[in-house]
């Protein structure tokens, strides 16, 4: 009776034991799955991120340019630098940036929705890359959109080939020369400048993001097979530890 009470009670450990860890070795699966999706959301923004930056780059370039000439028609108006017609209208055609700046969301928006993103806690990266679409890209649109809508609301002036003409260069003048010309075109420089600051303070932040998720994934590799290696390490373990017992039993001539 006690042997079989013996070999009873260590066969409902060994099952204990392997219930406890098939449990452990599950968790350690999911979480090493969620690190895995994870670490394909960094590499997938990282991506993004990289091709945004350029683009982000030439809009900068773009509304400089734009708001280089509108600086310069200011001036011009203010009698701070002569008035010269033909330049004035080649000026008064780059006032405005041709281009407006929206960032590629899709790789972070899918992270935050699946909840990946802040699985394992709100820690400094997520903080950063967060700074990046919730701020930064989110200003910049809207910056952007107020510039383009004042832009449009210059008084409008004759752009075309007949610029030239006496009586076009007559009108045209009249229109430069005037209060509303002046009025319309302060609200686009003032955007225009905003714009360029927050731009670059955004591809700042886009930068330094980058570098830290290039850090990141390189380190995640590493990390990936530790975790693989964890659980193939569980699994030899129970293994071992019922081929342990069962020698066990067999030598104490229970089994």
């Amino acid at each position: 009776m006690k042997n079989i009470l013996a070999r009873g009670g260590i066969e409902f450990l060994a099952v204990f034991l392997g219930i406890v860890l098939s449990f452990n070795v599950e968790e350690w699966r999911e979480e090493s799955e969620i690190k895995n999706n994870l670490f394909r959301d960094y590499v997938s923004i990282q991506k993004d991120l990289e091709k945004d930056i350029p683009y982000l780059e030439r809009i900068i370039s773009e509304h400089s340019e734009a708001y280089n000439n509108s600086t310069k028609l200011l001036q011009i108006l203010d009698e701070e630098i002569a008035f010269d017609y033909n330049k004035f209208i080649s000026m008064q055609k780059r006032v405005s940036a041709p281009n407006s700046f929206f960032g590629t969301k899709s790789a972070y928006d899918a992270s935050v929705s699946s909840g990946r993103l802040t699985y394992f806690g709100m820690d400094s990266l997520a903080n950063e890359i967060g700074k990046i679409y919730n701020h930064h890209y989110d200003r910049l649109e809207l910056n952007g959109k107020h510039v383009d809508e004042r832009s449009g609301e210059i008084v409008k002036i004759n752009l075309g080939k007949r610029y030239k003409l006496p009586l076009v260069m007559q009108e045209n003048i009249k229109k430069i020369k005037s209060d509303d010309f002046y009025v319309s075109l302060v609200p686009v420089n003032t955007g225009q400048k905003y714009f360029i600051i927050r731009a670059n303070n955004a591809l700042q932040q886009m930068k330094k993001v980058n570098k830290l998720l290039l850090n990141k994934i390189s380190s995640s590799k590493w990390n990936a097979s530790g975790s693989n290696s964890l659980l193939m390490g569980a699994f030899l373990f129970v293994v071992v530890l019922y081929v342990l017992l069962k020698d066990w039993l067999r030598n104490i001539g229970l089994h």
